[in-house]
């Protein structure tokens, strides 16, 4: 596996988590947990959301799932940016 790959795959992985963690948190806000709780869990997922979204950003010049075709037998196929 290239790094390129693993790469695209680690950030599949904390999309997919991130997604859990604003599932949870729906069924956080709609609980009977108290609001101080609920308020400063909700402002940790906002902050590490666009925390993502900054290293996302960041890292598409180099790695976007876009560039990165299937790999046959460990070969890959680089792009020049």
């Amino acid at each position: 596996m290239s790094p390129l790959e693993i790469i695209s795959r680690l950030c599949d992985v904390t999309e997919n988590l991130s997604a859990i963690v604003k599932k949870q948190q729906t069924i956080i806000e709609q609980s009977k947990i108290e609001e101080a709780v609920r308020a400063e869990l909700r402002q940790e997922v906002e902050e590490t959301d666009r925390e993502m979204d900054v290293l996302e950003y960041h890292m598409r010049k180099y790695c976007d799932t876009d560039d990165i075709e299937a790999t046959e037998f460990g070969k890959e196929n680089a792009v020049d940016d």
